[in-house]
């Protein structure tokens, strides 16, 4: 694992090996600028020759993968977990704004129909992914002189995500074709409820992932329920509420597809914004899948796609032993009031017993970060990459490891290993 270096002027230069970090940090001829990745900065002169690095990005919904480069070695590879409950927080933050509107201004003129769009907007949610992968990127280049840039985007065959044998007229040809919404349902589903059976009482029309739980109005993510079962199902998925042959048959979601498909231009453009046009590329899914598969020889993950990206066709390197993940943190709290009529202003310290939310830590043999604290006392301990709940500890038990930097969480794990095995890909040539 190499060691970056910064110069006197904060100019990234080529890493250098530990026992040489090691040996400045201890003549005091640098000091630590960043525990992780492990930074230092020189306090003497020295010449700026670099060597070319290369960065290859994986855009991706909820994941990004980013790898550097040099002289066929793998510098740095990193995996970033994007922000995912922004809608969720703006729906919020609507609802509090919309409440406190009717009870204090209730004659205010509506005024949702005034404002327009600029050239270029995306939502919040989409605007966050967009920035949180420029910002990766932004961030390599501030550790290593970065000189060339790749970026994967590709264009997403919604038809076929759902039927891979689409083709043809069938492409004009919905699955509605012919039919109304709902009789098509009771035709697909045989005019009975899927959960019970009952064909001889009310059905309703009910969602197999709820909306709650990020499921849409597509048809194939429609389905027929009694009254009963779909009280007693609630917010749960068909296959959590002991249905999986039920939600096997809804098909690909492709709100992630849409996704990426909605920010990669933006992505690109801010990079060739900030890089320069010469010094960002843009490369296709089949050249990364051949270049991994056939070239490199790696499993599926974002950050190996990203070290195939970063790499020229027939070009082999090894990636790390080891993988940065990096968490998006949000940066505040939107409710400043609370109450049946906003009287209580809301005061949460910053800090309990010495601890802050999103601090990295390490509790009961299990490393996650801050994600709660319980009015009883005890502190709730989450995954870094996925935000899942790992457990609930009082403070004494918690050792603290890392505070989040620049809005994010950045932990040094491992590299996972992947034994999946993946047909051949095409030559891309």
């Amino acid at each position: 694992m190499k060691v970056f270096v910064l110069s006197k002027e904060h100019k990234p230069l080529m890493p250098t090996t530990p026992r040489r970090a090691r040996l400045w940090l201890k003549a005091k001829r640098a000091r630590v600028v960043c525990r992780e990745p492990f930074t230092i900065q020189l306090r003497f002169e020295t010449t700026a020759y670099t060597q070319p690095v290369t960065v290859g990005v994986d855009m991706g919904s909820q994941t990004v993968g980013v790898a550097a480069k040099s002289l066929g070695e793998v510098a740095y590879q990193a995996e970033v977990a994007l922000r995912t409950a922004i809608a969720s927080k703006l729906t919020q933050r609507r609802t509090y704004r919309r409440n406190r509107r009717s009870r204090k201004t209730r004659y205010r003129a509506v005024r949702f129909a005034n404002r327009r769009r600029p050239a270029g907007w995306l939502p919040p949610s989409l605007r966050s992914k967009a920035e949180a992968t420029v910002k990766t990127v932004g961030f390599v280049a501030s550790i290593l002189p970065v000189n060339q840039v790749y970026v994967e985007v590709g264009s997403f065959d919604t038809q076929k995500l759902q039927n891979p044998e689409m083709s043809g007229v069938a492409y004009q040809q919905g699955e509605l074709q012919g039919y109304l919404i709902r009789e098509y349902l009771l035709a697909k589903w045989k005019r009975r409820c899927v959960y019970c059976g009952a064909s001889n009482t009310q059905l309703q029309v009910e969602h197999i992932i709820p909306r709650a739980r990020g499921g849409s109005n597509r048809a194939s993510n429609l389905t027929l329920a009694c009254a009963p079962c779909n009280v007693r199902k609630g917010n749960q998925t068909a296959a959590e509420f002991g249905y999986p042959e039920v939600q096997a048959q809804a098909k690909v979601p492709l709100k992630d597809a849409a996704h990426v498909s909605s920010i990669k231009t933006v992505v690109v453009d801010q990079l060739a914004e900030q890089f320069g046009s010469a010094q960002v590329a843009v490369t296709y899914g089949y050249e990364t899948k051949y270049k991994r598969i056939q070239v490199l020889g790696l499993a599926k993950s974002h950050t190996n796609d990203a070290v195939a990206i970063a790499c020229e066709i027939g070009e082999r390197v090894t990636p790390l032993s080891v993988v940065h993940q990096i968490r998006c943190l949000s940066q505040g709290n939107y409710q400043l009031y609370n109450g049946k009529r906003s009287e209580h202003k809301v005061w949460v310290p910053r800090k309990v017993q010495g601890w802050k939310l999103f601090e990295l830590v390490e509790a009961k043999g299990q490393i996650g970060y801050i994600g709660g604290r319980r009015v009883k006392g005890a502190f709730v301990v989450k995954e870094v990459m996925s935000g899942k709940t790992l457990l609930e500890v009082t403070p004494r038990k918690l050792l603290r490891l890392a505070r989040p930097l620049h809005g994010s969480l950045i932990i040094r794990l491992a590299s996972p290993t992947i034994t999946a095995k993946e047909g051949g890909a095409s030559s891309p040539v």
